[in-house]
Parts: structure tokens; sequence; C-alpha cells
């Protein structure tokens, strides 16, 4: 009985191979279902990890920093760029020798980036801003141009300024916020992230 009973389920799982046969090499594992493969966003009150990236959930986006002219800080650097006349291209020569200079030349020289970009050049500012790559005066300077952008530019940078701790943004940015979202999330919260997209996709 027992050797019956062996010998059949031998036979059962012999055809079975013989009808699905082997599973073929290199065949990738089966997904699980609702498997993520994107890396989440950084929590709340981190300033963006990679230089890469700017900010979390809302606004990964490749570093428009990469694309800029490479060039090296010098005041004759300065005056050349000044010197060409070319309105296409000197506000990023600005930006790249910003990006460079000694840090009592960045203040002079953020003024200058943030007088020079247009609305539609904006986005290497904002990771610049969200990605904390100026300190100083020279944030203060961008800071100041941020708050007299059109909403759709500037309400998502603010966003990302509350969901960094201790950013030199912060307070300015929740105020505004505040006023064109009318709530309060605290500080810092990725809920601005998400309230700012609602209110864009409205108005």
């Amino acid at each position: 009985m027992l050797v019956s009973a062996l010998f059949l389920a031998g036979m059962a799982i012999a055809l079975r191979y013989a009808v699905t046969g082997p599973a073929p090499e290199g065949s990738p594992p089966e997904k699980k279902s609702g498997a993520k493969f994107f890396p989440s966003a950084s929590s709340p009150g981190k300033p963006p990890s990679s230089r890469g990236i700017a900010g979390g959930e809302s606004s990964r986006i490749a570093n428009p920093l990469e694309d800029l002219p490479d060039l090296t800080w010098s005041p004759r650097a300065v005056e050349e760029t000044f010197a060409s006349g070319d309105n296409t291209t000197m506000h990023r020569k600005m930006l790249a020798l910003l990006i460079d200079a000694p840090a009592e030349h960045k203040p002079g020289l953020a003024d200058h980036v943030a007088n020079l970009t247009p609305d539609d050049e904006y986005a290497a500012i904002a990771w610049l801003i969200s990605s904390r790559g100026v300190e100083g005066a020279a944030m203060e300077a961008l800071l100041q141009d941020l708050h007299h952008r059109p909403a759709d530019i500037k309400l998502p940078v603010m966003a990302e300024i509350l969901s960094q701790e201790h950013h030199p943004g912060a307070r300015e940015a929740e105020r505004a916020l505040t006023i064109y979202l009318q709530v309060s999330h605290g500080y810092p919260s990725n809920a601005w992230r998400r309230a700012v997209e609602a209110y864009l996709a409205t108005n």
C-alpha cells in the first residue's frame, strides 16, 4: 500500500515536470504585487542628500546646474561676461561664476543672477535654493527674488523649503504659503508639497 502510494506520487511529479519543464536559467523572480521600484521621498527635516535631485516626492528633477557653462571665477571673467552683451546666455554664465566664486563675491553675483534670469530659465535657481547651494547674503538675494516670481514657480520652491529643517527661507515661505493656501501644515512638513500641487491644479 505504501509502495503504491509512493509510486503514484512519483509519477505525478514526473508528469508535472515533463509538462511544464524546468525554469529557464536566469529567469527573473516573480514580481510581488505592489512592489515599489523607486526610492521613497526623504523624510521631512532633511535637506536633499543627492546632488542630482532637488527635493523629494514632488520635485525629483535632474540637476540643471550640470548643464551650465564650465567657467572659473575671476574679476576678468565677470567683466567679460557683462561685456559680451549676450542676454540669452548671460544669466547662465553668471550662475556658473556664482557657484565657483569665493564667498565674499557670491552676494553680488547672486543679485545679478536673480535680475538676469527669466522665469522660463528659473529651474537652476530653484535647484540652488532647494539644495542650499549658497549661503548667507547670496541665499537672501535669491530668496528675495523668489517671492517676486509667478505663483507656479515660487510656490513649489517654497513647499520644498518647508520640507527641510533649518532652511533659511522657511519663515517667509511659511508665511507666504499660509496666505496663498489658507492652511498651515507646520514646519517642517511634506504636506506643503501636496497642498501646493492641489492649489496650482485649480488656480
